[in-house]
């Protein structure tokens, strides 16, 4: 049988002109452009943990929130005074809490590491975490010119491993390598305002509010401490919040130099924090506009793009610790609460409209954010592992 020869099929060559060609390799270069771009952008555009808010209570009866702090492992704060004295409440989720009496009436609680510091207007004793409980110090007696707290709740008094420093609503500085005794490293500086406290009317500074007398915002850093003092030399030192700031530091708490360039004109600060080499501070430029700075050696600041668009709110507290950050401010109008929150500083997240707090902290793993008129209801975030894209 013959065998037949396998048919060859031609396939014509395409009649496509060469400029329709081109044009196609074109659009399809253009659409690849497009798809990688997106791609990257996504990819480095910032992003923020998701956090899992959860309604808490926290402790019963009569309770201090000005004194809420973070701890090593949680939270921690004082009550009022009950039958048994002031009690120190502290606990490890939020959730569960544990309480023991302390000597005297401490009305403040500031983190030294893992110890809590309790004190009170000249007073005050060290608090070293010993299982489920805290082992009480020696008693501290401050200088008689320091104050326990002030108009913005902030407390006079700031510490760490090395020592202690305190400040007056004058400029003076006192410090103490151990709270036995303390030494005026600062006195009548040249940016305190003598014994005289005055609002000035020749300032740009417009802030909502402005309350008397009081300390500038004071954190500690990985290099010493930093405060924010005004650069105008008609503002008086001991005004809340500090208009047309700049940075005033110390490496050792005892030598204190200005640093870097002011905020701007009219800018205001209520509140500043620091974390992992970052300052963020909070305040605004005028009623209902809002602002928040950031710097990484406090020397240049620049304005947060995350708020540039938000208005009507003005922002009054930031707290910062290993968990992220958290601002939190008042609609102008009104006064219901608003607040964000942040992994890192730079990518900002509104928190859920059914949070709401006027008081936080934050730890090792979790948030607290806390409000005056719902108290005793608490809220309390952990990160789910799981992020979202920054706005």
């Amino acid at each position: 049988m013959a065998v037949l020869p396998e048919a060859v099929v031609e396939i014509p060559t395409s009649k496509r002109s060469p400029l329709i060609s081109r044009r196609w390799l074109f659009a399809a270069t253009v659409v690849g452009l497009v798809i990688g771009l997106t791609v990257i952008v996504i990819i480095t555009r910032p992003t923020s943990p998701h956090l899992q808010w959860e309604r808490q209570m926290g402790p019963t009866g009569p309770v201090n929130l000005d004194s809420l702090v973070a701890t090593d492992d949680g939270f921690a704060l004082l009550s009022g005074v009950t039958a048994d004295g002031v009690l120190l409440w502290s606990s490890r989720d939020g959730e569960s809490w544990d309480d023991q009496p302390l000597p005297g009436s401490p009305a403040k609680l500031a983190a030294i590491g893992s110890r809590l510091l309790a004190y009170e207007v000249d007073a005050g004793r060290t608090l070293t975490p010993e299982g489920e409980s805290w082992a009480e110090g020696e008693e501290i007696v401050f200088p008689d010119e320091i104050r326990s707290g002030q108009g913005s709740g902030r407390p006079s008094l700031l510490a760490d491993e090395s020592g202690f420093v305190v400040i007056s609503i004058l400029g003076d500085v006192w410090w103490s390598s151990d709270g036995s005794e303390f030494e005026l490293v600062v006195g009548d500086p040249e940016w305190g305002p003598g014994q005289t406290v005055e609002v000035p009317f020749d300032s740009a500074c417009r802030p909502p509010t402005r309350i008397s007398p009081d300390v500038p915002p004071i954190v500690r850093t990985e290099s010493g401490f930093a405060a924010l003092i005004s650069s105008n030399p008609a503002e008086p030192f001991g005004i809340w919040p500090v208009c047309e700031p700049q940075l005033l530091s110390s490496a050792d708490g005892r030598s204190w130099t200005r640093a870097g360039s002011a905020l701007g004109e009219g800018a205001y600060v209520y509140n500043m924090a620091w974390r992992e080499g970052l300052f963020t501070a909070v305040g605004g430029t005028g009623i209902g506009e809002p602002a928040v700075w950031t710097s990484s050696d406090g020397e240049e600041w620049d304005q947060s793009d995350s708020f540039a668009f938000v208005s009507g709110v003005d922002l009054y507290t930031v707290q910062a610790g290993p968990a992220g950050w958290v601002i939190l401010g008042r609609e102008s109008e009104g006064s219901a609460a608003v607040g964000w929150t942040s992994s890192d500083g730079s990518c900002w997240t509104a928190l859920p409209v059914e949070v709401n707090g006027s008081d936080a902290a934050v730890s090792r793993e979790m948030m607290m954010v806390v409000d005056r008129i719902t108290y005793p209801e608490t809220w309390v975030a952990t990160a789910t592992g799981s992020a979202g894209t920054c706005r």
